[in-house]
């Protein structure tokens, strides 16, 4: 009898500007969690969800459920990796993350890389 494991961690890391920074990954049945924290400062103060729409494949909804709504980018982010897994996304971003134009995008082309070599785990 062979057992399907429900759920599937992964971490990934990424160095910007000398701080290392933690993506992780729970892969669920239909779902994933992606939680972006600073190394050493992990905490859940953000968190968005976003899936696609079930009647228009190219629409993606999503919301903010913990923090607030105009919040760090988390909301946004979400929808991107939903359109892209095609699958449902929570995402949290730590406010260690700073929302700049250095870090925060060298931290999504790490994800996105992450996605494209390491699909299995998303």
């Amino acid at each position: 009898m062979m057992v399907t494991q429900n759920f599937h961690s992964h971490l990934a890391q990424v160095e910007v500007c000398e701080v290392m920074y933690n993506i992780r990954v729970l892969k669920m049945k239909d779902s994933v969690l992606l939680y972006i924290g600073q190394e050493k400062a992990e905490s859940f103060d953000e968190m968005a969800v976003a899936m696609p729409n079930a009647n228009n494949a190219s629409e993606v909804l999503g919301t903010t459920i913990i923090g607030p709504p105009d919040g760090s980018g988390a909301q946004d982010l979400a929808q991107r990796l939903a359109k892209k897994l095609k699958k449902q996304v929570y995402l949290s971003l730590g406010s260690s993350v700073p929302n700049d134009r250095i870090v925060r995008p060298s931290i999504e082309k790490k994800i996105f890389d992450d996605i494209k070599n390491n699909i299995e785990c998303f």
